[in-house]
Protein backbone atom coordinates (compact mmCIF):
# COMPACT_ATOMS: atom_id res chain seq x y z
CA UNK A 1 0.00 0.00 0.00
CA UNK A 2 1.31 3.43 -1.00
CA UNK A 3 1.70 5.62 2.09
CA UNK A 4 2.59 8.76 0.12
CA UNK A 5 0.05 11.59 0.14
CA UNK A 6 -0.48 13.84 -2.85
CA UNK A 7 -1.67 17.42 -2.47
CA UNK A 8 -1.63 18.06 -6.22
CA UNK A 9 -5.41 17.78 -6.49
CA UNK A 10 -8.27 16.72 -4.28
CA UNK A 11 -9.17 13.96 -6.74
CA UNK A 12 -5.74 12.30 -6.46
CA UNK A 13 -7.11 10.43 -3.45
CA UNK A 14 -9.09 7.23 -3.85
CA UNK A 15 -12.82 6.86 -3.46
CA UNK A 16 -14.30 6.92 0.04
CA UNK A 17 -14.62 3.42 1.47
CA UNK A 18 -18.34 3.94 2.19
CA UNK A 19 -18.87 4.74 -1.49
CA UNK A 20 -17.00 1.61 -2.58
CA UNK A 21 -19.05 -0.55 -0.18
CA UNK A 22 -22.29 0.95 -1.46
CA UNK A 23 -21.28 0.27 -5.07
CA UNK A 24 -20.54 -3.36 -4.27
CA UNK A 25 -23.87 -3.77 -2.49
CA UNK A 26 -25.84 -2.16 -5.32
CA UNK A 27 -24.08 -4.31 -7.93
CA UNK A 28 -26.09 -7.42 -6.97
CA UNK A 29 -29.13 -8.35 -9.04
CA UNK A 30 -30.71 -6.38 -11.88
CA UNK A 31 -32.14 -2.87 -12.17
CA UNK A 32 -33.38 -0.63 -14.95
CA UNK A 33 -30.67 1.31 -16.78
CA UNK A 34 -30.10 4.97 -17.72
CA UNK A 35 -30.96 6.35 -14.31
CA UNK A 36 -34.29 4.55 -13.92
CA UNK A 37 -33.13 2.70 -10.82
CA UNK A 38 -33.99 3.24 -7.14
CA UNK A 39 -30.49 4.42 -6.17
CA UNK A 40 -30.52 7.21 -8.74
CA UNK A 41 -34.04 8.18 -7.69
CA UNK A 42 -32.97 8.40 -4.06
CA UNK A 43 -29.78 10.31 -4.81
CA UNK A 44 -31.46 12.89 -7.05
CA UNK A 45 -34.28 13.40 -4.56
CA UNK A 46 -31.79 13.93 -1.73
CA UNK A 47 -29.79 16.48 -3.70
CA UNK A 48 -32.91 18.21 -5.00
CA UNK A 49 -34.06 18.74 -1.43
CA UNK A 50 -30.60 19.78 -0.23
CA UNK A 51 -30.30 22.47 -2.90
CA UNK A 52 -33.95 23.46 -3.21
CA UNK A 53 -33.66 22.80 -6.95
CA UNK A 54 -36.98 23.44 -8.70
CA UNK A 55 -35.70 22.20 -12.06
CA UNK A 56 -34.15 18.98 -10.82
CA UNK A 57 -30.78 17.22 -10.49
CA UNK A 58 -29.07 15.33 -13.32
CA UNK A 59 -25.97 13.16 -13.09
CA UNK A 60 -23.01 13.14 -15.49
CA UNK A 61 -19.60 11.49 -15.29
CA UNK A 62 -17.17 14.43 -15.40
CA UNK A 63 -16.88 18.02 -14.32
CA UNK A 64 -16.34 19.11 -17.93
CA UNK A 65 -19.54 17.33 -18.93
CA UNK A 66 -21.37 19.05 -16.09
CA UNK A 67 -20.17 22.49 -17.18
CA UNK A 68 -21.03 21.90 -20.84
CA UNK A 69 -24.50 20.64 -20.00
CA UNK A 70 -25.17 23.27 -17.36
CA UNK A 71 -24.13 26.18 -19.56
CA UNK A 72 -26.02 24.82 -22.57
CA UNK A 73 -29.27 25.24 -20.63
CA UNK A 74 -28.71 29.00 -20.42
CA UNK A 75 -27.35 29.92 -23.84
CA UNK A 76 -28.50 30.51 -27.39
CA UNK A 77 -25.97 29.92 -30.21
CA UNK A 78 -24.91 33.56 -30.59
CA UNK A 79 -24.49 34.23 -26.88
CA UNK A 80 -21.36 34.33 -24.74
CA UNK A 81 -20.13 33.42 -21.27
CA UNK A 82 -18.33 35.94 -19.06
CA UNK A 83 -15.82 34.17 -16.80
CA UNK A 84 -12.51 34.78 -15.04
CA UNK A 85 -9.44 34.19 -17.15
CA UNK A 86 -8.41 31.52 -14.64
CA UNK A 87 -11.75 29.69 -14.81
CA UNK A 88 -11.73 25.94 -15.35
CA UNK A 89 -13.99 26.31 -18.41
CA UNK A 90 -11.33 28.53 -19.97
CA UNK A 91 -8.07 26.90 -18.86
CA UNK A 92 -8.63 23.21 -18.14
CA UNK A 93 -11.41 21.87 -20.37
CA UNK A 94 -9.68 21.83 -23.76
CA UNK A 95 -12.05 24.35 -25.32
CA UNK A 96 -15.10 22.17 -24.64
CA UNK A 97 -17.56 25.06 -24.44
CA UNK A 98 -16.41 26.53 -27.75
CA UNK A 99 -16.10 23.14 -29.49
CA UNK A 100 -19.32 21.49 -28.34
CA UNK A 101 -21.64 24.45 -27.79
CA UNK A 102 -20.06 26.97 -30.17
CA UNK A 103 -20.40 29.77 -27.61
CA UNK A 104 -17.65 32.28 -26.99
CA UNK A 105 -15.95 32.80 -23.63
CA UNK A 106 -15.39 36.43 -22.66
CA UNK A 107 -12.56 36.19 -20.13
CA UNK A 108 -11.81 38.71 -17.41
CA UNK A 109 -8.46 39.27 -15.70
CA UNK A 110 -8.93 39.19 -11.93
CA UNK A 111 -6.49 39.54 -9.02
CA UNK A 112 -7.97 36.63 -7.08
CA UNK A 113 -10.03 34.51 -9.47
CA UNK A 114 -13.28 36.21 -8.44
CA UNK A 115 -15.65 38.29 -10.55
CA UNK A 116 -17.32 41.46 -9.31
CA UNK A 117 -20.21 43.46 -10.79
CA UNK A 118 -17.70 46.09 -11.96
CA UNK A 119 -15.55 43.54 -13.77
CA UNK A 120 -18.60 42.01 -15.44
CA UNK A 121 -19.93 45.41 -16.53
CA UNK A 122 -16.79 46.03 -18.57
CA UNK A 123 -17.73 43.08 -20.81
CA UNK A 124 -21.24 44.31 -21.65
CA UNK A 125 -20.37 47.12 -24.06
CA UNK A 126 -21.08 45.05 -27.19
CA UNK A 127 -24.71 44.38 -26.43
CA UNK A 128 -27.03 44.91 -29.37
CA UNK A 129 -24.22 44.84 -31.93
CA UNK A 130 -25.00 42.02 -34.37
CA UNK A 131 -21.29 41.62 -35.15
CA UNK A 132 -20.42 40.60 -31.61
CA UNK A 133 -21.27 37.61 -29.42
CA UNK A 134 -23.87 38.71 -26.91
CA UNK A 135 -23.06 38.34 -23.19
CA UNK A 136 -25.69 36.16 -21.54
CA UNK A 137 -24.16 34.04 -18.76
CA UNK A 138 -21.78 34.85 -15.94
CA UNK A 139 -19.84 31.74 -14.90
CA UNK A 140 -17.96 31.58 -11.62
CA UNK A 141 -16.25 28.81 -9.67
CA UNK A 142 -16.93 28.26 -5.99
CA UNK A 143 -14.28 27.62 -4.61
CA UNK A 144 -12.22 29.35 -7.33
CA UNK A 145 -9.24 27.85 -9.13
CA UNK A 146 -7.00 30.14 -7.05
CA UNK A 147 -8.38 28.83 -3.76
CA UNK A 148 -10.47 31.91 -2.98
CA UNK A 149 -14.09 31.72 -1.92
CA UNK A 150 -17.03 34.00 -2.64
CA UNK A 151 -18.84 35.09 0.51
CA UNK A 152 -22.62 34.89 0.61
CA UNK A 153 -22.75 38.67 0.36
CA UNK A 154 -20.56 38.59 -2.75
CA UNK A 155 -22.81 35.96 -4.31
CA UNK A 156 -25.86 38.04 -3.48
CA UNK A 157 -24.27 41.07 -5.14
CA UNK A 158 -23.48 39.07 -8.28
CA UNK A 159 -27.00 37.67 -8.37
CA UNK A 160 -28.55 41.11 -8.04
CA UNK A 161 -26.33 42.54 -10.78
CA UNK A 162 -27.11 39.65 -13.13
CA UNK A 163 -30.84 40.00 -12.57
CA UNK A 164 -30.67 43.74 -13.21
CA UNK A 165 -28.70 43.18 -16.43
CA UNK A 166 -30.76 40.22 -17.68
CA UNK A 167 -27.83 37.83 -17.26
CA UNK A 168 -27.86 34.26 -16.00
CA UNK A 169 -25.52 33.08 -13.24
CA UNK A 170 -23.81 29.68 -13.45
CA UNK A 171 -21.65 28.23 -10.67
CA UNK A 172 -19.00 25.61 -11.32
CA UNK A 173 -19.34 23.74 -8.05
CA UNK A 174 -16.66 21.08 -8.41
CA UNK A 175 -15.51 22.18 -4.93
CA UNK A 176 -18.81 23.51 -3.65
CA UNK A 177 -18.66 21.28 -0.57
CA UNK A 178 -15.39 22.98 0.40
CA UNK A 179 -17.09 26.37 0.14
CA UNK A 180 -19.96 25.24 2.36
CA UNK A 181 -17.51 23.95 4.95
CA UNK A 182 -15.39 27.11 4.81
CA UNK A 183 -18.34 29.50 5.06
CA UNK A 184 -20.27 27.39 7.57
CA UNK A 185 -23.39 27.54 5.42
CA UNK A 186 -25.70 25.07 3.69
CA UNK A 187 -25.72 24.00 0.07
CA UNK A 188 -29.09 25.72 -0.18
CA UNK A 189 -27.50 29.01 0.89
CA UNK A 190 -24.96 28.75 -1.93
CA UNK A 191 -27.29 27.48 -4.63
CA UNK A 192 -29.93 30.12 -3.95
CA UNK A 193 -27.86 32.64 -5.92
CA UNK A 194 -27.51 30.56 -9.12
CA UNK A 195 -29.74 29.68 -12.04
CA UNK A 196 -27.80 26.47 -12.69
CA UNK A 197 -24.77 24.98 -10.96
CA UNK A 198 -22.70 21.85 -10.85
CA UNK A 199 -21.96 19.84 -7.74
CA UNK A 200 -18.79 17.78 -7.62
CA UNK A 201 -18.81 14.29 -6.18
CA UNK A 202 -15.50 12.96 -7.47
CA UNK A 203 -13.52 15.49 -5.43
CA UNK A 204 -15.44 14.37 -2.33
CA UNK A 205 -14.81 10.64 -2.48
CA UNK A 206 -17.33 9.52 -5.09
CA UNK A 207 -16.55 7.67 -8.34
CA UNK A 208 -17.27 9.45 -11.63
CA UNK A 209 -20.23 11.28 -10.13
CA UNK A 210 -20.96 14.91 -10.90
CA UNK A 211 -24.38 16.55 -10.77
CA UNK A 212 -26.00 19.39 -12.70
CA UNK A 213 -28.38 21.19 -10.35
CA UNK A 214 -31.07 23.21 -12.13
CA UNK A 215 -32.50 25.84 -9.83
CA UNK A 216 -34.95 27.33 -12.36
CA UNK A 217 -37.82 25.47 -13.96
CA UNK A 218 -37.69 26.68 -17.57
CA UNK A 219 -34.93 24.47 -19.05
CA UNK A 220 -35.61 21.32 -17.01
CA UNK A 221 -37.58 19.46 -19.70
CA UNK A 222 -34.71 19.70 -22.19
CA UNK A 223 -31.97 18.44 -19.86
CA UNK A 224 -32.30 14.68 -20.56
CA UNK A 225 -32.05 15.26 -24.31
CA UNK A 226 -29.12 17.66 -24.13
CA UNK A 227 -27.33 15.36 -21.69
CA UNK A 228 -27.75 12.44 -24.09
CA UNK A 229 -26.33 14.44 -27.00
CA UNK A 230 -23.42 15.99 -25.13
CA UNK A 231 -22.18 13.35 -22.70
Amino acid sequence: MNSRKSFGSDNHAGAHEAVVRALVQSNAGDASAYGADPWTDRATATLRDAFGARGGVFFVFTGTGANVLGLSLLLRPYEAVICPETAHVNVDECGAIERILGNRLLTVTTPDGKLTPGLIAAKLEGRGDEHRAQPRVVAISQVTELGTCYTLDELKALQGFCQAEDLRLYIDGARLANAAAHLGCSLTDLAAHADVLSFGGTKNGAIGAEAVVVMIEEPAASVPFLRKQQT
